[in-house]
């Protein structure tokens, strides 16, 4: 019964596909067709020491539009990773170890290739083919969507897919839902949104339920909230605020406010960690940031974030953020910055970074940036003994040790970008970091050259 409504619902939204293609129109000007994409190759070398590692990786993406008289759509996306050198023969003390490296393969992902139908009014659209559904999670899905009139006072869309995973086999599970949307009022955009992950590996499903209110309150003030719940519990929530200034003096204001519940998730789409690390603990977090110009040619931009848990443990503590930045540009072509920014967690740790900015750009075919930081910080190592060889501090307690370790870095940063013409880009990106943990300098350097259409 199962695979019989799932084959249903694909052959309905495939005819409707089709009605969309061969529906009649008023005769207008055929529209011509647009393509766009990109190709991206990038080299990262990483040196530690005697540790080096050495990676490429390809990035792409093609769009064509207005096909077939402005009523198909095509877009694919992906990217390549490839292990040059290989792995260190041991990776507990290899400092560039990944998955990808252990993997001892190139790895190729198709992110997305899918075939959009709609009408000429982009008011009714089916697309085929591997695809994100947005409105719930971005999974990842081998599916259709149909998407009925969204931008309308009433509309909504239905997805049915298989999931993808590059990790482990997916065979027979499936993720599928429906969502409305609409403008009840002036300046309102609602969604309600259910989506359903059936694991077949598990023998479990889990139901997902969306609601995001967006309203315009003033031309400079709009509001967002949020909730999502799973199977009952909810998963997060939220508010945010937005404001920005119309005049020409540049004043911008975003605050917000997120809970996070403790929820129990069945299926490998919302619990790989979960299954590793425990349920997830409820927690609270506030964040807000101003933007606003002194001068004509000075910003100062400060920032805060806290993060409070219901109860504290070594899984789910709380912290203060907070950071300030000033922002000098004296015209279109130059500006300079500097960064302030302090971590308060519970149980004493602590972190403090300063990092300065200066950036230069010549029209649009040349920019360069030089940038330099230096970050101070105090975390506790745990033990249930008292030998310590890094030259910390030792405080004995009832359950062990405790060992303050206070490392410092300096990071130096030089990155430069040329558009070479319409169609080719180069990067190149250099980093110098002095850590006090480690004997040796750290380097990176990342180049990258682009082709676009």
């Amino acid at each position: 019964m199962k695979g019989f409504a799932k084959k249903s619902l694909c052959g309905i939204l495939l005819t409707a596909g089709l009605l969309l293609v061969l529906a009649p129109v008023q005769a207008a000007e055929p529209a011509k067709a647009d393509y766009s994409g990109s190709l991206r190759l990038s080299h990262d070398y990483r040196a530690l020491g005697e540790y080096d590692d050495s990676d490429a990786y390809a990035y792409w993406y093609l769009r064509g539009r207005n096909l077939a008289d402005k009523r198909v759509e095509i877009y694919t996306s992906g990217r390549l990773n490839s292990d040059l050198d290989g792995s260190g023969s041991s990776y507990a003390d290899d400092p560039f170890i990944s998955l990808e490296d252990t993997s001892l393969k190139d790895s190729v992902r198709v992110l997305q290739l899918y075939l959009e139908l709609h009408d000429r009014k982009n008011t009714m659209a089916l697309r085929a083919g591997r695809q994100y559904v947005d409105i719930a999670d971005y999974i990842q899905m081998d599916g259709l969507q149909a998407m009925l009139f969204e931008n309308q006072k009433l509309g909504g869309r239905v997805f049915l897919g298989q999931p993808v995973s590059y990790y482990s086999s997916i065979d027979g599970d499936l993720f599928g839902g429906a969502s409305l949307v609409g403008k009840p009022w002036q300046g309102n955009r609602s969604r309600a949104t259910y989506a359903r992950y059936q694991d077949d590996s598990e023998g479990a499903a889990d139901d997902h339920y969306f609601f995001d209110v967006r309203q315009q309150l003033m031309e400079e003030v709009r509001l967002r909230t949020y909730l999502s719940v799973m199977n009952e519990d909810v998963r997060m929530g939220g508010l945010d605020f937005y404001y920005m200034s119309l005049s020409e003096k540049v004043f911008d204001a975003v605050l917000g406010v997120r809970r996070w519940g403790e929820f129990d998730a069945s299926t490998r789409a919302y619990s790989p960690l979960v299954q590793v690390l425990g349920d997830q603990e409820p927690y609270t977090t506030a964040y807000g940031r101003f933007t606003t110009q002194l001068l004509p040619t000075f910003y100062l931009s400060p920032g805060a974030m806290v993060r409070y848990p219901d109860e504290s443990n070594y899984t789910n503590r709380g912290y203060e953020r907070y950071d300030l930045n000033f922002i000098y540009e004296p015209f279109d072509a130059f500006n300079a910055s500097i960064a302030l920014e302090y971590w308060d967690v519970e149980d004493d740790d602590r972190f403090f970074g300063v990092s300065g900015d200066i950036r230069y750009r010549y029209r649009r075919i040349w920019e360069v940036s030089l940038d330099a930081a230096f970050l101070d910080y105090t975390y506790f190592q745990f033990s249930d003994f008292s030998l310590t060889a890094d030259g910390g501090s030792t405080i004995v307690g009832e359950d062990g040790t405790r060992v303050e370790v206070s490392p410092y870095a300096f990071t130096y940063f030089l990155r430069g970008r040329w558009n070479i013409n319409q169609h080719l880009a180069l990067r190149i990106s250099g980093e110098i970091e002095d850590n006090s943990d480690e004997d040796d300098l750290g380097y990176r350097i990342r180049t990258s050259f682009e082709v676009r259409l």
